[in-house]
């Protein structure tokens, strides 16, 4: 099991679930992990344990685009805010935070959805 002394703040993290899938999540300046996650509906806090959930915790280190205090501050900035898996997942989460710019694939997924909500049906978004 990782502990809070295996991360620096500003590090990106991430545990498997689903077989492949991986969930991103950046360490903060009191060794916390702070992830947008569907499970809790947004962005959260969690202990090292609670984002862990029993599985091995990959370090991926630091991004060279945004400096930790920035990453970090952007980060807390956005806990409480939604959660939307083609809009607001994890992914986007972690490279907003780095200043990274979204992927081809998000930029698509939002082109579509923009779309559809323009001239589809009205529906509940969860």
């Amino acid at each position: 099991m990782n502990d809070k002394n295996d991360f620096r703040p500003g590090d990106v993290v991430s545990v498997r679930f689903g077989g492949v899938l991986r969930h991103y999540g950046i360490v903060g300046w009191d060794g916390r992990i702070i992830s947008n996650t569907r499970r809790h509906h947004g962005v959260v806090t969690q202990s090292i344990a609670e984002f862990a959930d029993g599985r091995e915790i990959r370090n991926h280190g630091r991004s060279a685009s945004a400096c930790d205090f920035t990453a970090i501050d952007r980060a807390s900035r956005r806990i409480g805010h939604d959660y939307h898996l083609t809009g607001s997942n994890c992914v986007h989460f972690v490279r907003g935070a780095h200043g990274r710019k979204p992927t081809v694939t998000q930029i698509a997924r939002g082109t579509f959805e923009a779309f559809r909500d323009m001239v589809g049906p009205k529906r509940p978004r969860w």
